[in-house]
């Protein structure tokens, strides 16, 4: 089988949580022996460089990346208000990636098209034209409800007013856009009822990312800081992250000992200057799994967006006790296998990052918890399978 794969950004380097859930939605692919040919829109926030690949991802693979650019202006976000459809998806558009889209069809005799995230479908009545097999989409989350997270969290009256204009555009991109497509790949279960539920009618099946868990685990459970790890251009994180700091001062009067520490990279000015003896902005870390492995507790208080929480996976895969809210644990089987904490209120969350600051047996237990609960629900093997059905039912 040859599949053409079209993602709204590189894959590597992996800046991000999007990132590696690409990479490990290659992984499956390549597991069913399936051919795989890429094409990448790059733009100034995720530019495309060859030889970020790795050596074996090339052997497999070739990539090529058209740069859009997607910066918003202020003419254009004001234009966008007499204006139908959706403005963060046209933003994604570009003539020479349309071109180099068609020209990859009509070269190549594929056997299904992937859009890899919502921005992608941008091209999807340009494929139609060219290509007349089954194309699936694979949606990271439901973005009109991050843009409307994200209205409804705003202060500012007409900001508001905008941003709610734009959640309110993408919902009805989103459903039209999804409804014209053959297949649906939802990363969480919850985000497959959300689509059913506004109106999307086309095959879809949830299926989770693929987590690797390493071989050895070198997590010190003797560590009992606190820290938050992910890209902080990415709005989601950036107001987990103000919370956490407004809460961390009620979380140090009762443990006085524990430091907080924050990485990723781009960090807002207005974080930067939070810096204090007892917060830290590492930045950008190198070795994820060494910085993780000698922190503590992972607490992260998301407060919008939807889909898994890539970078709560990983921490889990490496035994990190994790502490988050209902909405950053979706798509995790909590309930069941007891593998993070679930707080939502500013007390909850402090109360359940104290009770593991002091208490190491606990920190250990979670952490063994989430080993076996990646192991037995997010492994390559299980999941490339149920890809590789999915595909072959669309494609027949």
């Amino acid at each position: 089988m040859k599949i053409l794969y079209i993602t709204s950004k590189p894959i590597y380097p992996k800046v991000d949580g999007g990132c590696v859930a690409m990479e490990n939605f290659l992984h499956c692919l390549f597991a069913q022996d399936i051919e795989v040919k890429h094409l990448s829109i790059a733009t100034e926030k995720h530019p495309f460089n060859a030889t970020n690949d790795p050596n074996d991802i090339r052997e497999k693979i070739n990539t090529e990346a058209v740069t859009v650019k997607t910066n918003v202006t202020p003419l254009s976000a004001f234009i966008h208000l007499f204006r139908k459809g959706s403005y963060n998806v046209r933003r994604f558009y570009s003539e020479e990636m349309e071109q180099l889209i068609a020209q990859e069809i009509q070269k190549e005799n594929y056997d299904a098209i992937i859009l890899d995230s919502l921005y992608t479908s941008v091209y999807l009545d340009s494929i139609r034209k060219h290509f007349d097999k089954k194309i699936i989409a694979r949606i990271h989350n439901i973005e009109s409800d991050i843009w409307d997270d994200y209205a409804q969290n705003e202060t500012n009256f007409l900001k508001k007013i905008y941003l709610k204009k734009l959640a309110k555009d993408l919902r009805n991109y989103e459903v039209e856009a999804l409804n014209k497509v053959d297949g649906v790949l939802s990363i969480t279960e919850d985000d497959k009822q959300i689509l059913e539920k506004i109106g999307v009618k086309t095959p879809c099946i949830s299926l989770a990312v693929s987590i690797s868990v390493p071989q050895k685990i070198t997590t010190d459970y003797k560590a009992s800081n606190i820290f938050h790890l992910g890209a902080m251009n990415w709005q989601p994180n950036i107001e987990a992250v103000h919370r956490l700091i407004k809460l961390f001062p009620k979380i140090r009067q009762q443990s006085p000992t524990v430091d907080l520490h924050l990485a990723g990279g781009n960090f807002p000015k207005e974080i930067e200057k939070k810096k204090s003896t007892h917060i830290h902005i590492d930045g950008f870390v190198e070795d994820v799994q060494s910085f993780a492995s000698n922190s503590g507790i992972l607490v992260s208080p998301i407060v919008s967006g939807s889909g898994v929480r890539i970078k709560i996976l990983e921490m889990m895969a490496i035994g990190i006790p994790v502490v988050t809210t209902k909405l950053g644990a979706q798509g995790v089987n909590y309930s069941e296998y007891n593998c993070l904490l679930v707080a939502d209120s500013d007390q909850e969350i402090i109360d359940a990052t104290i009770e593991l600051i002091k208490n190491e047996e606990l920190r250990k237990e979670i952490g063994s918890n989430a080993i076996d609960y990646l192991r037995k629900n997010h492994s390559i093997g299980v999941l490339s399978k149920q890809l590789i059905e999915f595909i072959e039912k669309s494609v027949e």
